[in-house]
């Protein structure tokens, strides 16, 4: 770098700080983020999963076809069609 010996120890100390920044988040918040995240996905396949039932049920298919397309037990399948 070409930077005045000032300048390059301001941002050496400008990398320092962004390190530090980093670190703290992930220490604070990086695995209730990880687990938000896994949680939010949960709630969409089960929100997917939820219409693709009520869809299939209103064409008439068995509960036992839609258990097999959606994974999903008859008992869970009833739990939503109710």
């Amino acid at each position: 770098m070409k930077l005045p010996e000032e300048q390059q120890k301001a941002y050496e100390h400008y990398q320092d700080d962004l390190h530090y920044q980093a670190s703290m988040f992930e220490s604070s918040f990086g695995d209730g983020y990880r687990e938000g995240e896994a949680e939010g996905e949960a709630r969409g396949e089960a929100k997917a999963n939820k219409k693709m039932v009520l869809n299939m049920a209103k064409k008439d298919y068995p509960i036992k076809t839609i258990a097999e397309v959606t994974g999903l037990t008859e008992v869970e399948i009833e739990r939503i069609l109710k």
